[in-house]
């Protein structure tokens, strides 16, 4: 995954809720990196399942990329779940 790729996924990934993750799977592939997001320099871990963790300081956010869009960047997506 190159800068361009890791940045889409990002910007394609919206924040995960409380009880959302288990709706992703997990992979022991990773990439790390920094990047700055509005202002803000952020360390990031993209897991090859569509997560991801931002972290700056003490402020963690989990993400999750379940759009069509992200198939390409990642190895695993998360199954379709009906709401």
């Amino acid at each position: 995954m190159d800068k361009r790729q890791a940045a889409s996924l990002l910007n394609l990934s919206r924040e995960l809720q409380e009880g959302e993750l288990h709706q992703f799977d997990w992979l022991p592939c990773s990439i790390k990196g920094r990047t700055q997001i509005q202002g803000t320099v952020w360390d990031f871990e993209i897991n090859a399942a569509g997560t991801s963790i931002l972290r700056s300081g003490e402020r963690a956010q989990l993400m999750g990329c379940s759009q069509s869009a992200c198939e390409p960047l990642v190895i695993l997506m998360p199954e379709a779940h009906d709401h």
